[in-house]
This record gives C-alpha cells, sequence and structure tokens, in this order.
C-alpha cells in the first residue's frame, strides 16, 4: 500500500469504467506508479456509487465492494490518480476482476 494511506474498508464501493469483460481488463492491467499491479478502480469509505463514478467518462460501469474483492483473494488499495478516489484492483486474474464487475450498469454520473 502507497505510504501514509489507510486500508479501505469492506463495505467501500468499488466502481470501474467500461465493459469489463476480461479483454478489456487485460488492456487495462498495468502497473501503476505507486508499484500496485491491477486495473485502475474509484473506490472510498463512505461514498456513493454515483460519487465514486464522477469523472468516469464511460457510459457504463461496474460495480463491487472491497470486501467482495477481498473474499476471492484481491484487495483495492488507494493510489494518486486525477480522481480523490482512485485506487487499484489488485491480485486477481483479469477473468475474476471480470465475474467480480459485470454485469455493468448505466454509469450513475452521466
Amino acid at each position: 500500500m502507497p505510504p501514509q494511506q489507510k486500508p479501505l474498508p469492506d463495505d467501500a464501493s468499488v466502481v470501474r469504467g467500461g465493459l469489463n469483460s476480461p479483454e478489456a481488463i487485460r488492456k487495462g492491467y498495468a502497473t501503476h506508479p505507486a508499484g500496485v499491479t491491477g486495473v485502475s478502480v474509484h473506490s472510498a469509505g463512505g461514498a456513493s456509487v454515483s460519487e465514486l463514478a464522477t469523472g468516469i467518462p464511460n457510459g457504463q460501469v461496474g460495480i463491487t465492494s472491497v470486501g467482495q474483492v477481498r473474499a476471492v483473494g484481491g484487495d483495492v488499495i488507494p493510489t494518486p490518480g486525477r480522481s480523490p478516489h482512485h485506487a487499484t484492483l489488485t491480485g486477481l486474474t483479469p477473468e475474476e476482476m471480470s465475474r467480480l464487475l459485470t454485469p455493468v450498469t448505466p454509469n450513475p454520473a452521466r
């Protein structure tokens, strides 16, 4: 976890824009400058899905929770980004991430 970042609570929502197919997730899979490898998401304790989806340009989003990610062996780590709620979903395969983030729903912030 990057320095001075508190772990996200299990009940925090996790939002990722796009179709979230395994192929789309593979395209977005990278190592963040903070050193965490995974895909970009938005997550924050106490934030609504609408708040987290603000700034996501996609017309649809996938939604899960930090607890659901941890239950299958991954984690969601706060990482610096354009959004104050930027985080990286890590520790899972693209297929596992896709199962958590599909089906997608219309982006409530658009």
